[in-house]
């Protein structure tokens, strides 16, 4: 079976994909990965075929007037509002791809970024299920997490917030010519409701509960995490600085290109600092890089794999990806989350009701003192660290990569 999974977006998004191409193809799939071109060296390396989206919503829109960036990067429902004669043109480019990277699919999963996919795979008659890192279905219990949270919602109308970002969704989409009217588009979110479409969740009921009120064919699969390449050896300078001294604590922002990113790295790294830890940055995606003089307890580097690094440091602060989120969750660590955009808040609080960590940072509240403050409370609670250890071993026994093939092979064609 030829299985195209269509997942824009950032690394946050493209490796939870290609760990579960990776089990498909394990299971003896063909799989092609449609994702950012800067993903295709790491997908081949894998043996997963690959299909460039030429042009990304982040890149194209971060220089444009009125654009998300940077002032108003914290409202998601604006990003869907987006003007046609901004929007229009990116997404012709990337409907075009995404058309053609599912046109020899047996079966298409898509990521919401990747919402076209459904209307071709209506007009083939392929089948095409949803893959989320984030709650997709409608509750009661909870409202929907790209809801900006200075948005008070009444537990009453948790359910309603989905239908909001549901239409906000269709009218940003019918900004492309290719899918202007197209009933599909209006209908999608109904038809997963009333036609029992499955829904794959790439995250944890340890750390999200199935809602009572979701549909049996809403799936909470566990974690869908990439681990390195055998053959990936870390570099030499970054074990010898891991050598030297206690577990540091890692610091970043994956593909936050935010203008606050370059302040926001530099108050958390001095706090850090001046507190007595040593620091690992990862500069991600930003084009910010940190331009402080150097200093022997701080190593930066652009990326290093978190399954690799985190069982190696003491804490982690971030932005709160779900991918993120759930790889320091696995490593025991606890997680410091000053959220910018879409679900990042909606995870820190989650961490916090756990208990498994402290309540979000603001990014205009931040400063050294209150970063340094919050570094010591949880490296020292006693509480977090044991929820942390329960969710550790729980992250560590479950297969979300296998438990959502076996779901999905059920359920072909």
């Amino acid at each position: 079976m030829n299985i195209t999974i269509v997942a824009l977006g950032s690394s946050g998004d493209a490796y939870p994909a290609l760990a579960l191409g990776l089990g498909l193809k394990k299971a003896g799939c063909r799989v092609c990965l449609a994702a950012n071109p800067v993903f295709e060296a790491d997908v081949l390396k894998r043996g997963i075929d690959f299909f460039p989206i030429r042009t990304m919503l982040r890149q194209s829109l971060a220089g444009t007037p009125n654009s998300i960036y940077p002032s108003k990067s914290m409202d998601p429902l604006r990003f869907f509002r987006l003007k046609k004669k901004h929007i229009a043109p990116i997404l012709e480019s990337i409907v075009t791809d995404i058309r053609h990277a599912c046109q020899d699919a047996d079966l298409i999963l898509y990521n919401m970024l990747g919402l076209p996919a459904h209307h071709f795979a209506k007009q083939t008659g392929i089948k095409a299920f949803p893959i989320c890192l984030q709650p997709l279905g409608r509750t009661n219990v909870f409202p929907s997490p790209v809801i900006p949270s200075n948005i008070h919602v009444p537990k009453m109308l948790n359910a309603a917030s989905y239908r909001v970002v549901e239409k906000c969704m269709a009218l940003f989409l019918n900004n492309s010519d290719q899918l202007r009217g197209k009933a599909s588009f209006q209908e999608f979110f109904q038809e997963v409701y009333s036609e029992n479409i499955p829904v794959f969740h790439g995250f944890s009921s340890c750390v999200l509960p199935k809602p009572s009120d979701w549909s049996d064919t809403m799936h909470i699969t566990g974690y869908w995490f990439l681990d390195p390449p055998r053959d990936w050896v870390p570099p030499k300078d970054l074990q010898t600085f891991l050598s030297q001294g206690p577990a540091p604590v890692c610091v970043g922002f994956g593909s936050m290109n935010d203008p606050d990113v370059k302040i926001i790295i530099k108050k958390v790294v001095q706090g850090l600092l001046q507190a007595g830890h040593r620091v690992v940055l990862l500069t991600g995606w930003s084009k910010e890089t940190y331009s402080e003089p150097a200093c022997r307890d701080l190593y930066v580097a652009k990326s290093i794999p978190h399954p690799w690094l985190f069982p190696r440091v003491s804490a982690v602060v971030h932005h709160g990806g779900a991918g993120t989120t759930g790889a320091a969750l696995r490593a025991g660590i606890p997680s410091i989350i000053i959220p910018f955009f879409f679900d990042q808040r909606f995870w820190a609080d989650r961490l916090e009701r756990l208990e498994a960590g402290p309540p979000r940072l603001s990014k205009k509240a931040l400063t050294p003192q209150t970063m340094a403050y919050w570094i010591d409370k949880v490296l020292h609670d006693k509480i977090i660290h044991e929820r942390l250890n329960q969710l550790s071993f729980a992250l560590n026994t479950e297969n979300g990569v296998e438990n959502a093939v076996n779901i999905l092979l059920k359920s072909r064609p």
